[in-house]
């Protein structure tokens, strides 16, 4: 490591005079103004755990839900775990660091923890679409370029098929940038279409009528629900928000498959069903017993891997490669109905109350009478509310034949929440 240059460019990335941050669970967050230092310091720890543990080392540039004028970065180890514990004190010691500390700090740390400081260094680098995410990588790339290591920012190519996990791989989404720079994102109700309508067919072909069956929450898109019941007649059943609601009713099936539209998601196959593929799989022949096969094989896939949305994204892979689909082809199977969420202050969160998986309120008196009146000024549309889990705000989902209808009606529904629920502070505003 050339300390020198570290410190010349160290300079370049000034810490503001008086600011204390702690790495934490979240790693560092922060109004966006005042991480460039460190960004770039983080790019040089990064660095120095891929050199300690022979192995690449994530940075992701974020700030996951926080205001859009925060941004983020935490590093991630090489099994996509959370940065160890006596790293997040590195993390916190360099990042604390007064500028004429730092070429100490860093052969502090080195010594510490054993770094061979001759090892390669890889780092792969992520980030949200924050617009100060960009300018920020940049300081995480200084950091590593300038202390020796290599990186990695991924560069999507028009109508390139990407897919994402979550840090501990039950949640999966697609998505690709079409040839007019627009991104298409393949959520969970994609994910569930694809792998539903694939099991079915494959049923079809080995003439075997197991119980198959689809479970979506209140927030899947209308026209997933639509095409799944109406094109590829698959049951579909709808049930409260929660990956515990959606298994436990994902159970009651031969087949069953569930997932949220943030792609968590899996394939459940009951014993029954797993005996009877597996026989069918030796007695028969030539085309049916390559069917049954295959679908003794998408099992074997579900019960072995290690998460859920690796076996996802083997089974989907799998599919699209049989059945000779691109992920446009894919993304057109239906056209998802335009929506809007939003989210309304209330006094006390337990003044609603829902039933029928969510969809309809039944306190506080007439609020969904009045939602049901909404409802029917717009094509194609529906609408519900739900109380937060956690904190004393009810959240509101809307959908229709157009954005405009879409983001109108989900006003609408929001004033009225305010109006009978208890709202708080500013009624809701027009406008997204």
């Amino acid at each position: 490591m050339d300390l020198d240059a570290i410190t010349k460019h160290s300079a370049l990335h000034a810490k503001p005079s008086g600011l204390i941050l702690q790495y934490g669970t979240a790693g560092f967050r922060i109004k966006a103004e005042h991480l460039d230092h460190v960004m770039f310091r983080m790019g040089l720890l990064a660095v120095l755990r891929s050199k300690q543990t022979k192995s690449t080392i994530g940075v992701m540039v974020t700030a996951s839900h926080n205001p859009e004028e925060d941004n983020g970065v935490k590093l991630v180890d090489p099994l996509g775990e959370m940065l160890a514990p006596s790293w997040e004190e590195h993390a916190t010691c360099l990042a604390n660091a007064e500028e004429q500390d730092v070429q100490r700090v860093l052969l502090d740390i080195s010594e510490k923890a054993a770094v061979d400081l001759q090892q390669d260094a890889f780092v792969v680098i992520g980030r949200d679409t924050r617009p100060s995410s960009e300018r920020l990588s940049q300081s995480v790339i200084d950091g590593i370029t300038v202390s020796g290591g290599q990186f990695h920012g991924i560069e999507m190519k028009p109508n390139e098929r990407c897919c994402s996990f979550d840090g501990d791989a039950d949640r999966i989404v697609y998505y690709y940038y079409d040839a007019d720079g627009h991104f298409h994102l393949i959520d969970g109700d994609k994910i569930a279409t694809l792998i539903s309508s694939f099991l079915k067919e494959l049923l079809l072909e080995i003439g075997e009528s197991l119980n198959i069956g689809v479970v979506q929450t209140a927030y899947a898109n209308g026209s997933s629900t639509r095409y799944l019941e109406e094109v590829m007649k698959v049951p579909v059943y709808c049930t409260k928000t929660g990956v515990k609601h959606l298994h436990h009713k994902a159970q009651e099936f031969d087949i069953g498959i569930y997932f949220e539209a943030n792609g968590h998601g899996t394939v459940l196959f009951s014993k029954t069903a797993e005996m009877k593929i597996k026989q069918l799989a030796e007695e028969l022949e030539d085309k049916k017993r390559k069917a049954a096969k295959m679908l003794e094989n998408i099992i074997d896939l579900f019960n072995q891997a290690a998460g859920d949305a690796i076996s996802d994204m083997l089974v989907i892979e799998a599919i699209l490669a049989l059945k000779g689909l691109t992920i446009q082809q894919w993304d057109a199977l239906y056209t998802d109905l335009p929506n809007r969420q939003l989210k309304v202050k209330v006094a006390d969160r337990q003044v609603i109350s829902t039933t029928d998986a969510e969809r309809k309120a039944v306190t506080p008196p007439g609020l969904q009478e009045a939602i049901d009146d909404l409802v029917k000024k717009y094509k194609l549309s529906r609408a519900f509310v739900r109380p937060s889990g956690t904190e004393d705000i009810v959240r509101v989902y809307a959908e229709a034949d157009s954005q405009e209808s879409a983001d109108s009606l989900a006003h609408e529904v929001s004033l009225v929440v305010f109006q009978l629920a208890g709202g708080v502070g500013e009624s809701p505003q027009p406008g997204f």
